[in-house]
């Protein structure tokens, strides 16, 4: 979109001239010259109001894609946790129930770690994003 807007600027900077070059020809105090005077400036605005909507976005792009990657680092993460945590649940098999509990609570206090760090990394609106 940034290279659309590139691509229309020596349209708009043409209409610009173009309007110059009427004002210059007309009377300024006709109605006439207040009308091209008019049009220019609204012209001008919505040029300036799509240059920093696409910023803005630009912007928003950017942050968005922030957060996906530091999401997908994240899954990373816990997709190579997750093996390692199957095979210790499956060790708890040859253990007592209280080492059992005790085992599960060490896992369990890991993925409670892991998510809350994530998740206070990243704000509501981050996640909002995704």
């Amino acid at each position: 979109m940034k290279e659309e807007l590139r691509n229309e600027q020596c349209h708009y900077e043409n209409f610009i001239q173009q309007g110059h070059a009427i004002l210059d020809k007309t009377d300024p105090d006709s109605s006439d010259a207040g009308v091209v005077s008019q049009r220019l400036d609204d012209v001008n605005a919505a040029w300036d109001r799509l240059a920093t909507q696409l910023g803005e976005r630009e912007s928003s792009l950017g942050d968005v894609l922030d957060a996906s990657t530091q999401f997908h680092d994240t899954v990373n993460t816990l997709q190579q946790w997750l093996p390692l945590a199957a095979d210790a649940a499956d060790t708890l098999t040859t253990q007592s129930p209280a080492e059992q509990r005790q085992q599960l609570k060490v896992h369990y206090d890991t993925i409670q770690y892991d998510t809350r760090c994530y998740f206070n990394v990243h704000s509501k609106a981050d996640m909002r994003a995704l």
